[in-house]
């Protein structure tokens, strides 16, 4: 029989503690390793995704964003998305969208009735990126939704293929008198501006961003004479395009021309010279004439008629569609008869719409 003394008890007794410190250790030891395992398994990609290469592109547009703060900006919108937090992704949009709902039109819906499921797979299924493509920003979605970094900060620029907002107006065209008018009726300043800039030049106008913006303020002030004329960039001796602010109601509305509507717009293939370029315009909301008048206060005449337009042409490549948001108005100018005049650009539909409800 097996006889544990009284000293081998009383070490026993010393060695006790330690074990149960021992075990105790162990314990907390691996609940932290598997702590540490299940945090690092369902954390999102960190910005250590961002490659060397990322940092040099990034270089190379003057480190305007980081990588990592694309990324992370990126994954913020998608949690959102996943989440179908409307107003979360719509907090991320500094002022409105560029393309896409505006605001106010989202206030009382739900996410759901905004965006649809094919929307929501595709937004969430595309890796986001630590490098812009080019200029135009960052993507997810493969362009349905486009943001950037800008002196407000992240921002969402665009989101494509969301409920579309549509002013109801009585038809695509602008008619009168029973006849449509074309699209290549609408003077609108060109992507350089060269255009406005030469009536700038000529009428000694040296606010030329005020002229872009709203030319109807200028119109029997400064610019008295609406006649076409002939830009810097034409010799004298070669046949040229004159360029015009103000364009003749019978120049507008030939009597037939071949054309087709399409979601909602007037579209042509075809141009003055001869390409192939597309042209379109579609009415979004009618003014009445005293709002009109209002934008060209020193014309002289009333304002006939007057519509928000969506003005636009492609000429191919990669630029896409050139858009332009104005206020057109009609007037019976002196010597000149039923024109057509710019009277208030927009950068964007949605600054177009919201103008129009505040006024």
């Amino acid at each position: 029989m097996l006889t544990i003394t009284s000293k081998q008890r009383s070490l026993s007794w010393q060695f006790k503690p330690i074990l149960i410190q021992f075990f105790m250790h162990l314990f907390f030891a691996r609940f932290f390793l598997l702590l540490c395992l299940t945090i690092l398994l369902n954390t999102p990609a960190s910005a250590s995704e961002c490659s060397a290469q990322d940092d040099e592109y990034a270089a190379s547009w003057d480190n305007y964003y980081s990588p990592e703060g694309a990324r992370a900006f990126g994954l913020k919108i998608q949690k959102f998305v996943k989440e179908k937090d409307l107003k979360g992704i719509f907090s991320l949009v500094n002022g409105e969208l560029q393309s896409g709902p505006r605001k106010r039109f989202i206030a009382h819906k739900s996410f759901d009735e905004v965006f649809d499921t094919a929307w929501i797979d595709l937004v969430v299924a595309q890796e986001p990126a630590c490098s812009p493509v080019g200029w135009r920003g960052f993507m997810l979605g493969h362009g349905l939704v486009w943001y950037n970094k800008t002196e407000a900060g992240w921002n969402i620029l665009s989101m494509n293929g969301a409920a579309d907002e549509r002013p109801a107006t009585k038809s695509a065209g602008w008619y009168f008198d029973e006849r449509l008018l074309h699209p290549l009726c609408f003077s609108r300043p060109e992507i350089s501006g060269d255009n406005f800039e030469e009536f700038a030049d000529a009428y000694d106008i040296s606010d030329l961003q005020k002229l872009l913006r709203a030319p109807g303020l200028f119109m029997g002030s400064k610019i008295s004479d609406y006649a076409p004329i002939r830009p810097s960039w034409c010799s004298s001796a070669e046949p040229c395009q004159t360029v015009s602010l103000a364009t003749e109601l019978d120049q507008c509305k030939p009597d037939n021309f071949a054309f087709e509507e399409r979601d909602g717009t007037v579209w042509i293939t075809g141009s003055l010279d001869g390409g192939n370029a597309e042209h379109q315009y579609s009415v979004l909301k009618e003014l009445d004439s005293a709002s009109c008048s209002k934008l060209a206060p020193d014309i002289g005449v009333d304002c006939l008629e007057s519509h928000l337009l969506s003005v636009g042409d492609y000429i191919g490549g990669s630029m896409g569609w050139d858009i332009s948001f104005g206020i057109y108005g009609m007037f019976d100018l002196p010597k000149v008869g039923p024109s057509i005049l710019p009277l208030l650009f927009f950068q964007n539909k949605n600054d177009a719409l919201n103008y129009l409800d505040q006024d």
